[in-house]
């Protein structure tokens, strides 16, 4: 092992312990997974999954191509009827991630299919844990992206909040999105807020995207955040309404004052 080596893996340590230091985040074993699923027409799926604790690749495995760098998942993924040239994922430690908000990011750069067919992407955390004055929260997300230019392709978009704390559990967890996009060309939308509880209890957030694509190389691409944050502080929106009132007492006394 070279010293370049050693220093280039002990940048990334002590990144990562400014990051959980500095942020106050929990700094659990929890695991960003990413999981991908070819289901075609005939015939059993093709089930690919990557982590950012995962360094080499196998039969149902790909490797991060970020090794060692917590909440970070970076790699490509190839399965019968589908090519992913650029998967991201960014979780906790690394920001926006701080003790008062959990944010979930996915973005794929190119998916495309020469066959067609359906694929479902799926990203998950768990052991998030936020701080707030009580237990109550809210979950907000958002995609937006491009879907090739066949009208039949499609996108349906799902996104989760459970207490459970597991990887990928929808069972019984708070839903948010249920969108369905079809093609050509750009798609958006933007979902919640939506109340949840227990967020200073440890939970997990799921994004599930589920694509169908037309044959004749359809491209799309996509990015698409879920964000969980605390109820606000019920004195701290006392003083925000006192400030607002202040604010508007002053602006109202100024144009009243006369003109010399």
């Amino acid at each position: 092992m070279t010293i370049t080596t050693v220093l280039i893996k002990f940048t990334k340590s002590f990144i990562t312990f400014l990051f959980i230091s500095v942020l106050g985040i929990n700094a659990s074993q929890a695991t960003l997974m990413l999981r991908i699923t070819d289901t075609p027409l005939t015939g059993a799926p093709t089930v690919i999954t990557a982590t950012d604790q995962i360094t080499t690749g196998g039969a149902s495995t790909t490797p991060d191509n970020s090794p060692g760098i917590l909440g970070l998942l970076s790699t490509s993924f190839s399965t019968p009827n589908f090519f992913l040239t650029a998967s991201s994922g960014v979780s906790k430690p690394l920001p926006p991630n701080t003790n008062t908000q959990a944010d979930l990011f996915l973005r794929e750069l190119a998916v495309s299919s020469a066959n067609g067919g359906t694929l479902t992407i799926e990203i998950s955390d768990n052991d998030f844990m936020l701080d707030g004055l009580g237990v109550n929260g809210f979950l907000s997300a958002g995609i937006e992206g491009r879907l090739g230019t066949n009208p039949l392709n499609t996108v349906e978009v799902n996104y989760f909040y459970n207490t459970s704390n597991l990887n990928f559990d929808t069972v019984g967890a708070t839903t948010l999105g249920n969108g369905i996009f079809s093609g050509g060309y750009g798609f958006n939308g933007s979902y919640g807020r939506i109340a949840v509880n227990d967020i200073n209890q440890p939970f997990s957030i799921t994004q599930i995207i589920k694509i169908h694509l037309e044959p004749n190389f359809q491209i799309m691409s996509f990015e698409s955040g879920l964000q969980a944050v605390p109820e606000p502080d019920t004195l701290f929106l006392v003083g925000l309404g006192l400030s607002a009132l202040i604010f508007a007492a002053r602006r109202r006394n100024k144009q009243q004052e006369p003109f010399i």
